[in-house]
């Protein structure tokens, strides 16, 4: 399963447009949506956003470390600079573009799914 977590529709749209044939995609509109759905299930990898609302993709990333979760999270944003900076063991920055071939090599290259 793929989780995306962002709070704009049409980026989840895209995202579940490119990756569905690969995985089981599921949708949340924020961190805490995203924590939501982790309750029920472990996903195989997460794409992320850092910029929303209720809970930002900072917040989320410290509750998966605090819950133990080791799911590899690539982080799509346009806030490179802030990105980077919580970019670290199983989490990648990948630049936000409607251009998703770096991100399909991220998800290539950290999914346990496609190895």
């Amino acid at each position: 399963m793929l989780l995306v977590i962002d709070d704009q529709s049409s980026w989840r749209a895209l995202y579940r447009t490119e990756f569905e044939g690969h995985f089981e995609v599921v949708e949340a509109i924020d961190g805490r949506d995203g924590l939501d759905k982790l309750d029920s299930r472990t996903p195989d990898l997460v794409i992320l956003d850092l910029h929303m609302p209720r809970m930002d993709g900072a917040r989320f990333l410290a509750c998966l470390r605090d819950r133990g979760v080791s799911t590899p999270v690539i982080v799509c944003s346009g806030l490179g600079a802030e990105a980077e900076r919580i970019a670290g063991a199983g989490v990648r920055f990948v630049a936000k573009s409607p251009d998703l071939t770096e991100l399909a090599r991220a998800v290539l290259t950290l999914s346990p799914v496609s190895r």
